[in-house]
């Protein structure tokens, strides 16, 4: 049930950002306040003994790492090559595949009740190994050389990602009596997805709406092979279905912000 709700949640908002795009248009501003509320949601569902499990193996970690910059730099790579498409997209395809992973993958892998601890961790440890990793694959892949902005990627880490899951943690030790919202956590998190989706929508409606069908298949074939190749390494080493599924979502989902930006 809770998955048919927030599938229609995000259909909802994601018509709206692309045929009422106005009151949407103007929410940018608000969309990195919006993140941190989602992750100070998430943190409330969290103990510290979470994160000391995941840290008790941090070969995990590494090798989540691994995967991500490896699986989609390459595939983002090929897909762009035997679709044929441009070479801004080639670019651009590459770029975003060579960029470490974002909230998103943390947001997703609570929605679907992966192992959130574990997916913070992967993407804080993608994020900071980022400013040697993303210019090194895009100049071996495409020529090209780009300078990340490592002092706001870390501002964003920690004001965005680590200090409301931190936040959340306390709270849930301090003020137990905040576990009664945990039932309406999720639906929270969405509503505040739902706002971020049609904003950005809201931004491109136009673009997208003229996008060609290969730009769409560029994109949709990278995303899942990457969940697809991510879970498969996972259980081939060994990782249960959650922490399996938590590394998927974690490779197949990028930092496009940074690599909008980039």
């Amino acid at each position: 049930m809770q998955a048919i709700i927030t599938i229609g949640i995000l259909l909802t908002f994601s018509l709206l950002g692309l045929y009422v795009k106005e009151p949407f248009s103007r929410l940018m501003p608000a969309v990195p306040y919006l993140l941190a509320l989602i992750m100070l949601s998430m943190g409330i569902t969290l103990r510290s003994a979470d994160f000391f499990e995941v840290f008790r193996r941090p070969a995990r970690i590494i090798y989540a790492g691994l995967l991500q910059f490896t699986i989609m730099p390459f595939l983002g790579y090929s897909l762009a090559l035997l679709l044929r498409v441009d070479e801004r997209l080639l670019y651009g395809s590459v770029l975003v595949g060579s960029a470490p992973g974002g909230t998103a993958s943390n947001v997703i892998t609570y929605l679907s009740r992966g192992d959130l601890a574990y997916s913070v961790s992967m993407t804080t440890f993608s994020t900071l190994i980022s400013p040697v990793m993303t210019p090194l694959l895009t100049y071996f892949l495409v020529g090209k050389r780009v300078d990340v902005p490592l002092y706001s990627m870390t501002r964003d880490l920690l004001l965005i990602i680590l200090l409301p899951v931190i936040a959340g943690i306390v709270m849930r030790r301090l003020f137990p009596r905040v576990l009664y919202l945990e039932r309406i956590l999720p639906y929270i998190a969405v509503f505040f997805i739902g706002l971020i989706i049609a904003t950005v929508l809201a931004l491109n409606a136009d673009r997208l709406r003229g996008s060609a069908l290969s730009v769409f298949v560029l994109v949709m074939l990278h995303n899942l092979l990457g969940f697809l190749l991510g879970y498969t390494f996972a259980r081939l080493t060994g990782l249960d279905r959650i922490r399996s599924k938590t590394l998927s979502i974690e490779v197949g989902m990028q930092n496009s912000g940074l690599a909008t930006v980039l």
